[in-house]
């Protein structure tokens, strides 16, 4: 049998599941297309990487594949019928960002672990055309390892932190419902707020205007420093956001002192309210960043990204087989530090709350 032959089988039960499938129940077509993916003895025999090689042998067969759906490093697309879409993707980067599904569906850990975090957003309140402010609040921190299946639901809000180098997915997807609301990839950031990416707005006036402030911060620090404070005194909040988010790569002590005035300058709260995204775009942008040299290593960047601490720290270490918490968070922390010394005050945080 083919690597492939796999998904043939996995089709055949897929679509069995959804010829019975209410379309308007999207919870129980989730969890019947998650008891699926985590049935099927054949997926359980996959070789990532003869599966990967087959594909590329003869790409003549492969489905129609839309560029709404391009992400992984790669996604291939091996299933494709009039209700569902199956792809198999391949994760090289760190971290997924903190997003929201729109249809139902079911992801499964074909290979590599990755620490998986659940949220709820809820009391919207919006703070202008593509931003809302909200309560984020972390329902769920697990590890999902090789053959762990979590549903899709039309109102999950996830993220995720791939540890070991490539991760792989097999993840099942409907088709949204005829009529339903348009596609809005919505992301998130603590403290609570959610917004729109800036490739997914109906025109790309932000992404323009944030390609030029990069333009400008390496042509002139000094000119690019006073162009953003100008225009953050008059800016919408989706112009805020995003450059709140480039913002948290600069020194901490000049980010607070241009927050500071440019929140004073303007004639309404939203840059007040939004400023304390800045430390968790800098966390997140940190851990997704850094390459540890080694497993254990890339293991603790996950649980310092995912913000786990103290007892929920100590109980994802030994639950990975480590016996001694604090020496191990000490020693790849200062393999962490090494890489990335901006890495150094969350590790020693950590340490802290383990005590």
């Amino acid at each position: 049998m083919s690597t492939i032959d796999a998904f043939r089988e996995l089709q055949d039960a897929l679509t069995a599941v959804e010829a019975q499938a209410d379309a308007a129940d999207d919870d129980r077509s989730a969890h019947a297309l998650a008891t699926v993916l985590a049935d099927s003895t054949a997926l359980a025999r996959v070789d990532p990487g003869l599966l990967l090689a087959e594909l590329l042998a003869d790409p003549r067969g492969w489905p129609d594949q839309s560029w709404e759906n391009y992400f992984g490093n790669a996604c291939i697309t091996v299933v494709q019928t009039e209700t569902i879409r199956v792809d198999v993707l391949y994760w090289l980067q760190n971290a997924s960002t903190l997003h929201k599904h729109v249809s139902s569906g079911a992801f499964l850990a074909l290979s590599g672990r990755r620490v998986h975090l659940e949220y709820d957003f809820s009391a919207l309140d919006a703070l202008g055309d593509g931003v809302t402010s909200a309560t984020l609040a972390a329902t769920s921190r697990t590890m999902m390892r090789a053959a762990s299946v979590v549903p899709i639901l039309p109102a999950l809000v996830h993220e995720l932190y791939w540890i070991e180098k490539p991760s792989v997915t097999v993840a099942v997807r409907r088709a949204p419902a005829a009529g339903g609301p348009a596609h809005r990839p919505h992301e998130f950031i603590g403290p609570g707020t959610g917004y729109l990416p800036a490739a997914f707005h109906r025109t790309s006036n932000v992404q323009r205007w944030i390609d030029g402030l990069g333009m400008l911060r390496r042509a002139s620090r000094p000119l690019y420093w006073r162009t953003l404070e100008q225009a953050m005194a008059v800016v919408d909040p989706i112009h805020l956001i995003h450059v709140l988010d480039e913002l948290s790569d600069n020194p901490p002590d000049e980010v607070s002192a241009l927050l500071e005035r440019a929140a004073a300058a303007r004639s309404d709260d939203s840059l007040a309210r939004l400023a304390p995204t800045v430390p968790e775009f800098r966390r997140r942008k940190i851990f997704s960043r850094v390459f540890a040299p080694s497993t254990d290593a890339q293991l603790l960047a996950a649980l310092l990204w995912a913000g786990a601490e103290g007892g929920e720290l100590a109980a994802f270490l030994k639950d990975e087989g480590i016996t001694d918490p604090d020496r191990f968070v000490r020693d790849h922390g200062e393999s962490l530090s090494a890489r990335d010394p901006r890495t150094a005050p969350y590790v020693e945080h950590a340490r802290r709350s383990l005590r």
